[in-house]
């Protein structure tokens, strides 16, 4: 039988000491590290103009800042012998591989994240450690939903966003957890330094003009 037990460490990404002391506790529990998922995130909606220094350093700091440090410290544990098939899989976004009004700071971090992602695979290859990331579209999240509920009329709203899609829908988190899953596993075991796009077709799909 599979332990399916859970555990749990509050940490704060953007903080070296506190990445380090999650990364040593791990390291105390386990002995060493198989997958890592870097999916912490944030958003900030502001024109390039009136976006601040600190709202700026703060998207930084969880989103790459985040990934780096959690990457940097997970590293040791994965190159340990005992470490299985041992895989990273950052959560990047197609924003960072298009353009949204007001999403500036938030696109820069992403396509940071698909950038050291493609690095991380080149460098840590020869440890058999892969490393590649999963470029998720609109999903149904509670943050989306609430975005749209300044919508008054919702349902012109959803069936628009769902034209966007070839595949029909929002994605939903299952849709990007089980792409992670699969990155994760041995069943993805040539599959390294890529960006995987999960958006239903979203990017694939060209806007059409309004005649």
């Amino acid at each position: 039988p599979q332990d399916e037990s859970l555990n749990f460490i509050v940490t704060d990404v953007s903080n070296e000491a506190s990445v380090t002391a999650m990364m040593d506790q791990v390291e105390k529990e386990f002995g060493h590290l198989d997958v890592l998922v870097n999916n912490a995130g944030i958003c900030v909606e502001t024109p390039i103009q009136d976006t601040t220094e600190q709202q700026w350093n703060r998207v930084m700091d969880i989103n790459i800042k985040g990934t780096f440090l959690t990457t940097k410290h997970a590293l040791r544990l994965m190159k340990k012998p005992a470490a299985q098939a041992p895989s990273i899989v950052n959560i990047s976004s197609i924003e960072g591989l298009g353009a949204n009004p007001l999403h500036a700071v938030y696109a820069a971090s992403k396509a940071a994240v698909a950038g050291f992602t493609h690095n991380t695979a080149l460098e840590y290859g020869p440890y058999g450690i892969r490393c590649n990331s999963v470029a998720p579209g609109w999903i149904n999240t509670p943050f989306n939903q609430q975005f749209l509920a300044q919508y008054p009329d919702r349902k012109a709203v959803d069936a628009e966003i769902e034209s966007l899609h070839p595949a029909g829908r929002l994605g939903t988190p299952e849709d990007v957890a089980n792409t992670v899953f699969w990155l994760a596993s041995t069943e993805a075991s040539f599959i390294t330094g890529q960006e995987i796009i999960c958006d239903g077709g979203r990017l694939a799909k060209l806007p059409l003009p309004k005649l």
